[in-house]
């Protein structure tokens, strides 16, 4: 997955209208410094490519009710884990434009170039 993400930041490197979010799935774990060294063996342009931590339940409840990323019910407590690996695009209006399989490097290119096609839908909608 995070190879896959290295593709796509690359490929949007520059781009000021795509952002990348990667959240913690163990936020007990993952301090910040750990975090930060992570995004840079991943090579990760801090404009561009965020890492997110915070409290777990506010975390999962993220997971579950904004991205629609696991349909599990659980509360963040010490028991409730969500790990995926799909990847959500998001557009400016915070609206969910898909999901793709964070594994699977065909769905990877599908995915940049739905961000291709969403960036020129902002454009012609900025044109307007």
């Amino acid at each position: 997955m995070s190879n896959q993400m290295e593709r796509i930041a690359e490929k949007f490197k520059g781009n000021t209208e795509v952002k990348i979010l990667s959240y913690t799935v163990d936020p007990e774990v993952d301090t910040v410094q750990q975090l930060k060294a992570y995004a840079i063996k991943h090579n990760a342009d801090s404009k561009q490519w965020h890492f997110v931590t915070g409290k777990k339940r506010a975390l999962y409840q993220i997971a579950r009710t904004g991205y629609l990323l696991n349909a599990e019910q659980g509360n963040g407590g010490p028991d409730d884990f969500i790990h995926t690996q799909n990847f959500a695009l998001i557009d400016k209006e915070k609206r969910i434009r898909g999901f793709y399989d964070g594994t699977d490097s065909t769905e990877i290119n599908q995915l940049m170039k739905d961000i291709d096609l969403l960036l020129a839908e902002s454009h012609y909608k900025g044109k307007k």
